[in-house]
């Protein structure tokens, strides 16, 4: 009788082949803010939900945050002044006239790469095209190099590049301390979802790993409200398939 050996084998797909140049910092020139209190008065909003349009309206942010949507007219006639927010008498504040003009969210692309070497090696040339395009928010899965990508989140936190918010996804293995080191068993799983929850990471790019190493990065992710997702390549079915994931909380 002959016996036979089966290895499976799964390739992870090069996601960032050379290191990405940071984007420069932000520029006098290159946006406001932030501030106080910003009111964008007159405009007509499309408000995401698949309702039709409505307006005019005034929407208010206090902090980076919308703390009012007020109706203040209807089309074509005078707005009554009255009607309106009032501004902040602290602060600094900010008021845009958007009569004629139509605002709706920002666009969030769940599932971006910066770039690289062999296509757009500059963060700003992507981050300045995805702005462009109304994407407002990010899911790095991930944007590039572990380090890397935190720096870049966090400079963009802090309004000091012109990009998106970025939310950072990395590969289980990834960063500078894991180098040498690789997942081979659920307990080093564990310890490197700690890791990368202690540095910032908020969440997880996996593969087909096998399924105890699967289930073992699952639940400690989920135990430290860390976000998750998939690349589930028809290479690595043989281990660990869509539906097998979702049987382990794979968010679907």
């Amino acid at each position: 009788m002959k016996h036979f050996l089966l290895l499976t084998l799964v390739a992870f797909p090069l996601l960032v082949s050379a290191q990405m140049i940071g984007a420069p910092d932000r520029k006098a020139s290159e946006g406001e803010g932030p501030f106080d209190q910003l009111i964008i008065r007159g405009v007509t909003m499309i408000d995401g939900t698949g309702a039709p349009p409505t307006g005019p309206v005034d929407i208010v942010v206090e902090n980076n945050k919308i703390v009012e949507i007020k109706s203040v007219g209807v089309p074509h006639v005078a707005i009554n002044p009255a009607r309106r927010p009032k501004v902040a008498t602290k602060g600094k504040v900010k008021e845009i006239d958007a009569s004629g003009k139509y605002i709706m969210p920002g666009i969030i692309d769940l599932h971006v790469h910066t770039g690289g070497a062999e296509k757009a090696p500059e963060a700003e040339y992507t981050y300045k095209l995805w702005m462009a395009n109304g994407i407002t928010t990010v899911r790095g899965v991930p944007t590039g190099d572990f380090e890397w990508s935190l720096t870049e989140k966090n400079r963009s936190a802090s309004n000091k590049i012109v990009a998106p918010r970025i939310v950072n996804f990395q590969v289980p293995g990834s960063g500078k301390e894991w180098k040498d080191r690789k997942i081979n068993t659920t307990a080093d799983a564990k310890e490197w979802v700690q890791y990368a929850k202690k540095n910032g990471v908020d969440g997880l790019k996996l593969f087909s790993f096998r399924p105890e190493i699967m289930k073992a990065l699952l639940d400690e992710a989920n135990s430290l409200g860390m976000g998750s997702t998939a690349h589930l390549a028809q290479s690595g079915v043989a281990q660990m398939n869509a539906l097998d994931a979702a049987r382990l909380d794979l968010p679907v």
